[in-house]
């Protein structure tokens, strides 16, 4: 288990080289800010340019007669509809049209005969299912065919179309195991009923028709603290934009439908680029600087309601459905919107997988209440899926509620194998991952929207607690030997992932026992004691 998570620590470290490199490649200009002070009027339809098509991120959609066009604040595309969408580029693949196919361990394009789809497109993509129609490639039995929009497309008001690029096949069959990436890169195209004003966010790709239209002059700038940042601080926040440029589609389970080029497959990286990206903007950078983050942050929070609107549920799974959350409030907070600030009481059945994890003792597991963690913390950890198969999570497989029990009693498979699943993903792939996102909550005093204090003292139990007592009795109890590593190296708590790791470090020393007091005066006790 945790060869599997150092792994997946390697892989989580590729993906953000990788995704910092496209970012830096996909800065677009810098929007002007919108205040109330400057706010721009909506233009008139004849003042909107009429074209015959309109490209983004290597797609560009044909209309069946020239339309009028304008942009959102973030450079997305909206069309004043009713419209055809004739023709797409590149062409939508379907049936024979694919030629090659794959059957190769989770990808299974066999059972989807004569209904094979490359670079396809979805007229107002559901996410309740948790599946996508983009490309038979996308593995495990995620991919649905219904879901693949046929040409010519006919939108109206309301209605948004998401467009995709495949990858090649050859790129393909290089990867091994479910974790497979078949889409390239995804743009949105919206229609709306009337031309919008230029600070105006985009309608969530996802339940689009029930998308409020939101305006940046309406954005709380004045929330943003601008404190000194640290030496390891990026000179610039080009590239923390631009990881957030192009639309976060999160339409499939597990990530399988998530464009390389878009966002991270794993909930573990979007987590820590939105902690990052929300804490810079706290530091003292200029408002110009700051203000393409801030628009492209919003506006992946105004998507990801969309998604929980329409159904799904980020619900514990390992690291896999982290940083859902915080996008949303954070947009909410930003926009002062009620139902964004508290999206699981806006949408009922609506979870988010930081607050599945983490509990303040009494806790009921297993027919006993436990007030504490093993370890003696109030503030404990649940498991890596500790809602998904009931109450027990699988405590058998090591997926369940281990915090509580001294690791002598954790299960152990039949064959003797390591079962560490939830210590696992304790360690490498959630706590480690929480740091920035907590902290810039902190330094907002966003916790009462936040609304589950167990995720912050978690968070403080994580960066304060010694786990020398934890370590030695794993290794006594024959599990993974933590005792030979630095506290705070990779394995121990304290343990800071993400490609600012250093500078989140020096930003939690900083500020975290230093906070300022919150609106109503109140303090927020240190670190060290919230959790205890």
């Amino acid at each position: 288990m945790v060869t599997g998570n150092r792994l997946s620590i390697g892989r989580a470290v590729l993906s953000v080289v990788v995704m910092v490199a496209l970012a830096a490649s996909s800065v677009r200009a810098a929007p002007p800010i919108y205040t109330k002070d400057n706010a721009p009027a909506a233009p008139k339809p004849a003042d909107l340019p009429l074209k015959a098509s309109v490209s983004q991120y290597g797609i560009t959609w044909t209309f069946a007669e020239p339309a009028r066009v304008g942009q959102f604040v973030n450079g997305d595309w909206y069309v004043v509809g009713p419209v055809t969408i004739r023709m797409i580029d590149p062409k939508p693949l379907w049936g024979d049209e694919v030629g090659e196919t794959i059957n190769k361990q989770s990808i299974r394009e066999d059972k989807y005969a004569g209904k094979q789809a490359r670079h396809g497109s979805s007229l107002n993509p559901p996410s309740k299912a948790k599946s996508a129609g983009f490309d038979s490639r996308i593995p495990s039995g995620r991919y649905d065919p219904s879901l693949f929009a046929q040409l010519p497309i006919r939108m109206k008001p309301g209605d948004a179309l998401v467009s995709t690029i495949s990858r090649r096949n050859d790129e393909i069959k290089k990867f091994s195991g479910q974790h497979v990436d078949p889409l390239r890169a995804a743009a949105v195209l919206s229609c709306v009923a009337a031309p919008l004003p230029a600070d105006a966010f985009r309608p969530s790709y996802c339940d689009s028709a029930h998308s409020k239209v939101f305006l940046a002059r309406n954005l709380r700038r004045e929330l943003l603290l601008s404190v000194p940042r640290p030496d390891k601080a990026p000179a610039t926040l080009d590239g923390y934009a631009g990881m957030f440029q192009k639309p976060w589609l999160d339409l499939a389970d597990f990530g399988f439908a998530a464009p390389q080029e878009n966002l991270p497959h794993y909930g573990q990286n979007m987590v820590q680029q939105e902690g990052e990206a929300t804490l810079l903007l706290l530091m003292n950078y200029s408002a110009g600087e700051k203000e393409p983050l801030l628009v492209n942050l919003v506006q992946v929070g105004i998507d990801l309601m969309g998604v929980g609107r329409g159904g799904f549920v980020w619900q514990a799974h390992g690291g896999l459905n982290s940083g859902r959350k915080w996008p949303i409030v954070f947009a909410g907070i930003m926009l002062d919107d009620p139902e964004m600030k508290s999206p699981a009481k806006a949408v009922a059945g609506l979870r988010f997988a930081e607050d599945d994890q983490t509990a303040l003792g009494p806790v009921t597991y297993l027919g006993k209440t436990y007030q504490k963690s093993w370890s003696g913390s109030r503030a404990i950890f649940l498991g890596h899926s500790p809602y998904k198969w009931g109450s027990a999570g699988h405590f058998e497989k090591g997926w369940g509620l281990l915090d509580v029990f001294p690791p002598s009693e954790w299960p152990k498979r039949a064959d003797g194998g390591d079962t560490l699943a939830s210590e696992g993903y304790r360690r490498a792939n959630t706590s480690s991952s929480w740091v920035a996102q907590a902290l810039t909550a902190r330094m907002m005093h966003a916790e009462k929207v936040w609304d589950h204090d167990a995720f912050f003292a978690y968070v403080d139990r994580w960066m304060t607690e010694d786990d020398t007592r934890l370590n030695q009795a794993m290794k006594e109890a024959g599990w993974h030997d933590y005792t030979g590593v630095k506290p705070g190296a990779f394995g121990r708590q304290g343990h800071i992932t993400g490609a600012g790791d250093r500078w989140v470090r020096d930003m939690w020393n900083t500020y975290r026992n230093h906070l300022p007091p919150a609106f109503d005066g109140s303090r927020t006790p240190p670190a060290e004691a919230t959790w205890k």
